[in-house]
């Protein structure tokens, strides 16, 4: 179990002069989490982040065996995702090429079958068919949660 500890009063930055010696800065505040696969080595969630002004974005990450890969997408990026899923979906299942690109966010299907990867500049995740499928079906509960972040 990873404990929190605190930060060292004498170095002078804004986190330990605006907040509690127990927070952690790279952690998230109030995060909802869903993993997306049956070994729970893939997720997406949505919380609050202290370093990015504690504004909501949504998480998707994976779990490597040499560490752990994530992409933090706005709102934008998310309603991008939100649009993309079902076509993706879709083109996956009859084995057709499938892409959706807006600015430096992308979902393409790769060169192997039924796998697609999620990009955000030059980080990327990887996804099966059936994980874009359970994305389809659960995503607005995400886009619901994220307007929620966003209106609170």
């Amino acid at each position: 179990m990873n404990l929190v500890k605190p930060p060292k009063f004498d170095t002078c930055n804004f986190y330990v002069e605006a907040i509690s010696p127990a927070f952690d800065p790279k952690r998230v505040l109030h995060r909802r989490l869903f993993y997306i696969d049956e070994d729970r080595t893939k997720y997406v969630s949505v919380g609050f982040y202290p370093t990015r002004n504690y504004q909501p974005f949504v998480e998707f990450g994976a779990v490597k065996w040499n560490g752990s890969n994530f992409i933090i997408l706005n709102e934008q990026h998310a309603d991008s995702m939100a649009e993309c899923l079902p076509r993706m979906c879709e083109s996956m299942c009859i084995n057709e090429q499938a892409g959706c690109k807006i600015g430096n966010f992308r979902l393409n299907k790769t060169g192997n079958y039924r796998v697609a990867r999620l990009y955000l500049n030059t980080q990327y995740i990887r996804l099966t068919l059936a994980n874009l499928q359970y994305l389809s079906r659960m995503f607005h509960v995400i886009l619901k949660q994220l307007c929620e972040y966003i209106n609170s």
